[in-house]
């Protein structure tokens, strides 16, 4: 369990670091506001990463694994890691605006809005999941695994915006310097679609 929650957190961490709403939300609120203000933001944004992933979670652990729906489902996370891949490389760097935060008077709430908004969360935690559980990284038999799974996404979900929030603080400058690069993207595409190369390799060879 353990193992899981650390390998979650980890794919949740390199995850988050694509540069998208609620990364340059925290540091918008930083950068006008304060650091608290950043920090509550993160945590916010955080929070919906647990109920989308433990519905991923829940949802395919209703399916027998004997039912040769699980067969279809192992190719499901192919498509998805890559679309996720080719979508960070595509993207172009954001331009960070620091006026449209200055007047937000509840940073959590606009951060857990922001990502319960997201619309990639389900897909690609259900992906995830079934790209660990592929892997036996998910203990069989354990219902508690589905929350060890949500906790961890959450966990590393903070632990990225957290980090944002207190380099935004401490490099004014810098972090917009980084967020806005394109390098960020580039590695967060390789990751994504590295995985989903080493699941194909896996499916052929088994």
């Amino acid at each position: 369990m353990l193992l899981l929650f650390f390998i979650v957190s980890l794919i949740s961490f390199a995850g988050s670091v694509h540069p998208g709403p609620v990364n340059m939300a925290v540091v918008q609120m930083t950068l006008s506001q304060n650091r608290r203000a950043g920090l509550w933001l993160a945590l916010g944004g955080s929070l919906p990463e647990i109920a989308y992933s433990a519905l991923a979670a829940g949802g395919l652990m209703l399916i027998p694994t004997d039912s040769r729906w699980w067969v279809v489902l192992m190719y499901a996370p192919i498509p998805v890691l890559l679309g996720a891949g080719i979508a960070s490389f595509r993207q172009k760097p954001v331009v960070l605006n620091q006026s449209t935060a200055s007047g937000t008077s509840f940073p959590f709430w606009k951060g857990a809005l922001l990502a319960a908004t997201n619309p990639q969360l389900l897909p690609f935690w259900s992906a995830v999941w079934l790209y660990l559980s592929s892997h036996k990284l998910v203990p069989v038999g354990y219902a508690a695994s589905q929350w060890v799974f949500a906790l961890g996404t959450s966990a590393g979900a903070f632990a990225l915006l957290m980090s944002v929030a207190l380099l935004a603080n401490w490099q004014r400058q810098r972090i917009v310097y980084y967020l806005n690069g394109r390098w960020i993207n580039r590695l967060t595409g390789i990751a994504f679609i590295g995985m989903a190369l080493w699941q194909a390799v896996l499916l052929l060879i088994n």
